[in-house]
């Protein structure tokens, strides 16, 4: 380890000349081209030829159904908020303002 400024940070426990630092969180693609790498870089051919079944096994299959549950999330959602828009829109119901089983007091 080198003494100095660039030595002070998540090594040490001080905090960073700069201020703290920000990390970006990778997408699923960036993630599975990292796992793909590793992968790539493993010593033995039988530990690479197990990771690589591995992904494409489990990897790839639960990526897609993230998507997919993302996207139906994200339909459902404006589905819904359509029709609560509608039906507020379409209701015509005096707004009550939350009071219910209250006596208002109008001072003069």
């Amino acid at each position: 380890m080198t003494d100095g400024p660039q030595a002070s940070g998540p090594q040490t426990g001080t905090p960073s000349p700069g201020g703290p630092r920000i990390r970006f969180v990778n997408l699923g693609s960036d993630r599975m081209a990292e796992a793909f790498q590793a992968a790539r870089g493993q010593p033995n051919w039988a530990v690479r030829i197990a990771v690589l079944t591995f992904l494409l096994v489990v990897g790839i299959p639960i990526l897609l159904l993230l998507l997919v549950a993302g996207l139906a999330a994200a339909v459902v959602f404006m589905i819904l908020s359509t029709i609560n828009y509608v039906l507020v829109r379409l209701g015509g119901k005096q707004r009550d303002d939350g009071r219910r089983n209250v006596r208002v007091i109008k001072r003069d």
